[in-house]
């Protein structure tokens, strides 16, 4: 004989798999449809749980933000021209910090759009940083021909100049001459190692010549990381940012 509490479950189970079976085979047709807009504003309030249980973590984050890494002799700008401060020392920085996890590496390359900030003169933050490169690239070692070297060097010439260390170059009448890379006279024949960052990498901004390399290898270090590795270096060496044009790129007028 069946207990009261098994005979329950029993019919509960039964009037479940009745009611299942007929919804299933119920069709159902949208016969209107009701739009409203709830504008989200100060008049909503706080709602003070929400804002107690991030608290602490916005708090913990702002700290970690606004901590000093490092200071600069004068601002780190950006201007139209071929070479610039900040070109400089972003190129030099994640050169500095490629060749200690891949020593064969000949030259960098940077776009100046993808420098979203400047830095003032005095004290550098993380947040500095961020606001440098606020994306989560990842620097990237290409080996490159000779060949598409030669499309990396007019990529620089017809767009004014890029971001660049490790290589050198004139230009006159828009074309590059007495270029070295790594101290040596560029050889088309030549292969060549270049360090960048994925979304160059993948061929953006008109630089399919990155697209297909010989090889390509990603040292797992972010573009984020070198910046702020470079200057907490340098700062832990007693030494300040003292960035200065060295004439890295130089266009000849005359």
């Amino acid at each position: 004989m069946l207990s009261s509490k098994k005979y329950s479950n029993i019919t509960y189970s039964l009037i479940f798999g009745a009611l299942f079976l007929t919804s299933c085979n119920r069709h159902f047709t949208v016969s209107g449809n009701q739009y409203k807009q709830y504008a989200v504003t100060q008049d909503a309030g706080v709602d003070s749980s929400v804002v107690n249980y991030y608290l602490p973590y916005k708090k913990q984050m702002d700290s970690e933000m606004s901590r000093v890494i490092g200071k600069t002799e004068r601002e780190l700008t950006k201007p139209s021209d071929p070479e610039t401060l900040m070109g400089d020392f972003f190129s030099d920085a994640i050169l500095t910090e490629g060749l200690k996890k891949d020593p064969t590496i000949q030259l960098t390359l940077a776009t100046k759009g993808g420098l979203r900030t400047t830095f003032p003169k005095g004290n550098i933050t993380v947040s500095h940083a961020f606001e440098l490169m606020p994306f989560e690239n990842e620097l990237v070692v290409l080996k490159l021909t000779g060949a598409n070297i030669q499309k990396v060097i007019d990529f620089i010439v017809k767009s004014d100049g890029q971001p660049v260390a490790g290589i050198r170059m004139k230009i006159k009448d828009k074309k590059a001459y007495d270029v070295f890379i790594a101290g040596k006279p560029f050889d088309i024949n030549q292969t060549y190692n270049l360090l960048t960052y994925d979304y160059l990498a993948n061929g953006a901004e008109d630089l399919s010549c990155l697209a297909n390399p010989i090889e390509s290898k990603i040292i797992n270090k972010k573009v984020r990381d070198a910046i702020i590795d470079y200057i907490s270096d340098l700062t832990s060496a007693g030494k300040t940012i003292n960035t200065q044009l060295d004439g890295r790129i130089t266009v000849v007028n005359d």
